[in-house]
């Protein structure tokens, strides 16, 4: 019997969609309320706010946070508005540029194709079972933080979800008022939690905006997830390139609303990307 082998003329897409399990908007959600001097970011459309990170679709059920807007800031506003450390700025432009260009030629038109290929109720299921997959780093972090309650209701979503779910295929544990809107955790907000600075603003290739800290976050978090552990053939690549086809449209909605009309994208993104994870760690 001939043994499956992983075609080779989408080697390329899946080494690439491999390397975008963060994503590029996945964890920059601006902190609500706040202002960012020089960094000018629109709304959605519809006039609607819409976090980094956080699924755009119109059936979404995640709580939306407003994006920074251009403003004088006052000093009371600047006590509680994070300032990024940035001491490889030029570097930093220079991979955001880059980045940019393979948004605009390679990830969007993947994610109009996505969009058109497929429906948005498949879409929505997909990203349900993958986040069913994931509670395991959210339980772990909300532990390792004295969350306990917090690890009680992810734990809850994950037995509702699997079983009443079918699998995570659909998201029942939003029809419970103890389940739903629950804040998502990670390895990158525990060590937030402990004490540990952000440290130097970094922009990865094609991964986006991160911290220091969150980087080292981010090795823990796909340790303790386990889509990492599959190791049947290529089924874990496969799952992985099918989480981010998923999440992509949604992503680069993000991003475009996010620097669109910014005055200075980079440091729209970066204001919006600290201000997010000094929030998430302060919940």
């Amino acid at each position: 019997m001939t043994s499956f082998r992983f075609p080779r003329l989408l080697l390329p897409c899946a080494a690439l969609l491999c390397v975008l399990e963060p994503g590029v908007a996945e964890a920059a959600e601006p902190a609500s309320d706040n202002r960012v001097a020089g960094a000018r970011v629109t709304k959605p459309r519809g006039g609607s706010s819409r976090p980094f990170g956080t699924r755009t679709r119109r059936h979404s059920r995640r709580k939306a946070h407003p994006v920074p807007s251009t403003a004088v800031v006052t000093p009371e506003e600047e006590e509680i508005q994070p300032q990024a450390s940035d001491p490889l700025e030029r570097l930093n432009r220079g991979t955001f540029t880059f980045n940019h260009q393979v948004y605009r030629f390679l990830l969007k038109p993947l994610s109009r194709v996505t969009t058109f290929l497929l429906p948005e109720p498949v879409l929505d299921a997909v990203g349900n079972v993958f986040e069913n997959i994931k509670s395991p780093v959210r339980i772990s972090a909300s532990l390792l933080q004295g969350k306990g309650r917090r690890a009680a209701q992810e734990t809850g979503k994950l037995l509702v979800n699997s079983t009443v779910g079918i699998g995570g295929l659909w998201k029942a544990s939003d029809r419970l008022e103890g389940l739903k809107n629950v804040p998502e955790e990670d390895f990158g907000q525990t060590f937030g939690a402990w004490g540990v600075k952000p440290g130097p603003y970094l922009v990865l290739p094609v991964l986006g905006p991160r911290s220091l800290r969150d980087l080292v976050g981010l090795g823990a978090d796909a340790c303790a997830t386990p889509q990492t552990w599959l190791s049947a053939g290529n089924l874990n690549t496969w799952a992985t390139v099918a989480d981010n086809v998923q999440r992509n449209p949604d992503r680069m909605q993000t991003y475009d609303d996010a620097t669109k009309d910014a005055l200075d994208p980079y440091v729209s993104v970066r204001e919006a990307y600290t201000s997010y994870r000094a929030n998430a760690v302060a919940k």
